[in-house]
């Protein structure tokens, strides 16, 4: 099976695996706020995970979307 995608097809599926990701990363750090169980350099991983990903994503949006995204989802570290 072959999918042909459109550029913004593309753009909105990447954008969509990224928010996921990105939740994913900082439930992570939430629950190893209440309970520390990663190792220092995992932690240190997820932290530069996390802010790659928010510098895509502002690559990637508009810039008024783009804030309001990180009001509501961005990690303050």
């Amino acid at each position: 099976m072959k999918l042909n995608l459109k550029a913004c097809q593309m753009e909105q599926i990447t954008v969509t695996y990224l928010e996921q990701m990105h939740h994913d990363l900082k439930c992570e750090l939430q629950v190893h706020d209440v309970d520390p169980y990663l190792e220092l350099d995992d932690l240190a991983d997820v932290i530069r995970s996390v802010i790659a990903i928010e510098i895509v994503m502002k690559e990637l949006m508009f810039e008024d979307a783009y804030y309001q995204w990180k009001l509501e989802n961005g990690v303050e570290l």
